[in-house]
């Protein structure tokens, strides 16, 4: 799927103009914008897809941001794994106002909540990846990410009707309910493909309560064609949105819904900073986004739980 990114190749760099109505960042910052896409995309390669350059050129901007900016890599972390400091820190801060300046937001979410983004005027989005609300809420407080759209089975803890998570610095606006769908090659299957449990820990929870044996997506492999082929590899059922996909992608990959559907319902936020909440883009992102969830609210209800 295209990203809102662009290439920071000498090409790039040496134009003097941008197309109109698009975005790049700004000369000082070009090689830093290459540095989240890695951090965000999880390896060069990756990295190089989006931002749409050679993975050689992703590989010499890493090695150019940690000698200027002194940084050491993060063996074992999910978050700057190629390094941090104050001085990248307030790097980012200063990015994120430029995004801001210029009418931009640059959201994350996981393979299930990407299709929300789509076509959005005003959101950079960057490839999708199933994360804990622990690792979302990092990210955008260090500002690799201006905002998440969070689901509530990325939380640790289920919450009481009406909580919000709640993180130093960060606000998390209610978007409203999605029910995910079950889906395989065959109705009958009892077992389900999941993201790795620490992304999604009450999701996990939710579907072995109701007798699903759960398999784990390698965390590397987060492209749908990728959920899409171990599923049917090996005769697993997967969740989706449907009414975020559409019944015409399930057709296409000639995927069906379970016989039997356990009810997984969850409450998204659109995480962000406080700072950020009150800008013309932040409103207008937040409106549109429940705007589409509404839409498909109205459509779930043979699928919510029973009171």
């Amino acid at each position: 799927m295209p990203l809102v990114v662009h290439s920071c190749s000498s090409a790039a760099r040496s134009a003097p103009k941008k197309a109109k109505g698009t975005y790049a960042p700004p000369s000082p910052l070009e090689d830093l914008h290459i540095l989240d896409l890695l951090e965000l995309a999880g390896s060069q390669t990756k990295a190089g897809i989006a931002l749409a350059m050679h993975q050689s050129t992703v590989c010499r901007s890493l090695q150019l941001m940690q000698h200027q900016f002194k940084l050491e890599p993060r063996q074992g972390s999910q978050v700057c794994r190629h390094g941090h400091n104050a001085c990248l820190h307030y790097l980012r801060l200063a990015y994120r106002e430029h995004r801001l300046m210029e009418g931009l937001l640059r959201i994350g979410t996981d393979v299930l909540h990407q299709g929300l983004l789509l076509g959005m005027a005003g959101v950079q989005r960057v490839p999708p990846r199933f994360r804990s609300a622990e690792h979302w809420a990092e990210l955008v407080r260090h500002g690799l990410l201006d905002g998440a759209i969070v689901s509530s089975f990325c939380l640790e803890k289920l919450l009481l009707s009406g909580q919000a998570p709640q993180w130093d610095g960060l606000a998390a606006l209610p978007l409203g309910q999605l029910a995910l769908q079950l889906v395989a090659t065959t109705p009958s299957t009892r077992r389900v493909l999941l993201p790795r449990k620490g992304a999604t820990p009450l999701l996990r929870q939710a579907v072995e309560w109701h007798g699903f044996a759960v398999e784990q997506q390698p965390a590397a492999c987060q492209e749908p064609t990728a959920w899409i082929k171990r599923a049917r590899d090996r005769t697993l059922a997967m969740p989706i949105c449907t009414d975020v996909l559409g019944n015409d992608w399930i057709k296409a990959h000639g995927l069906v819904p379970l016989v039997e559907q356990p009810p997984l319902i969850e409450q998204l936020w659109l995480l962000m900073p406080q700072g950020a909440v009150n800008t013309k883009v932040a409103r207008q992102c937040l409106r549109l986004l429940r705007v589409q969830i509404a839409k498909t609210q109205s459509m779930q209800e043979p699928y919510r739980c029973p009171r």
